[in-house]
């Protein structure tokens, strides 16, 4: 499953981010009342952005509830990260009971490092929309006041359109394909997409007839067999 990360506020006229009361596909309540913001709210966008990944439409319920209601669907619930996948907090420590809230978040990329970068809303945020890097820091960079649950996994690993720019573990294993096709040498295999990658996915598309665009997407990935 391919997919590209979102690092950017969705379109206006994105059904998966506008509720079914506003004509689109989102069937969550879309913000507080009385916000002007299309949807200050981490579960509207959340079930909107995994939707669009994925083609299924998660529950619309409390933050904290996540887990429980993606495995009731039959879906997985894993410690690690992977890209496309929900990241889940409950507020209120272990014991101590919970006010049915939480947040949750979109993992977009998963870095060599270990870090991710999320896209996400909040309830009554002043901005809609925003990404964050997030270290595993036992908590994932969220507030003590929230304890980490788990990430709601898609039904199917996705690959991500790979561009100049991308950094990551799967940035180096196309640059490890290119190298066994002899685009590149051994020692420019750094995880890193840059100039020099571009120009190996550049001319691999060249000589094999594809699209010249210097993007690794669906037909340049499965050309590479990658």
């Amino acid at each position: 499953m391919m997919f590209t990360p979102r690092l950017k506020l969705p379109e206006k006229d994105n059904p998966y981010y506008t509720a079914k009361s506003e004509g689109g596909l989102n069937p969550c309540v879309p913000r507080p009342s009385g916000s002007k913001l299309r949807f200050a709210n981490c579960v509207f966008y959340a079930v909107g952005r995994f939707a669009e990944i994925t083609g299924i439409w998660l529950k619309s319920t409390n933050a904290e509830n996540f887990c429980k209601s993606a495995k009731e669907m039959g879906l997985t619930v894993t410690q690690n990260p992977s890209p496309g996948c929900i990241a889940v907090w409950a507020k209120g420590e272990v014991g101590n009971g919970n006010d049915g809230a939480g947040h949750v978040a979109c993992v977009e990329i998963v870095n060599s490092t270990g870090s991710i970068v999320t896209s996400e809303s909040g309830w009554n945020a002043k901005n809609a929309f925003w990404t964050q890097t997030r270290k595993n820091d036992g908590n994932w960079g969220q507030a003590k006041s929230y304890r980490f649950l788990g990430f709601v996994q898609p039904p199917t690993p996705v690959i991500r359109v790979l561009k100049k720019g991308d950094k990551g573990d799967d940035v180096r294993q196309l640059q490890a394909v290119l190298a066994d096709h002899g685009y590149l040498r051994e020692k420019e295999i750094d995880g890193d997409f840059g100039t020099i990658t571009l120009g190996a996915v550049l001319a691999f598309q060249l000589e094999s007839g594809l699209e010249v665009d210097g993007i690794a997407g669906p037909q340049t990935q499965a050309a590479l067999c990658f």
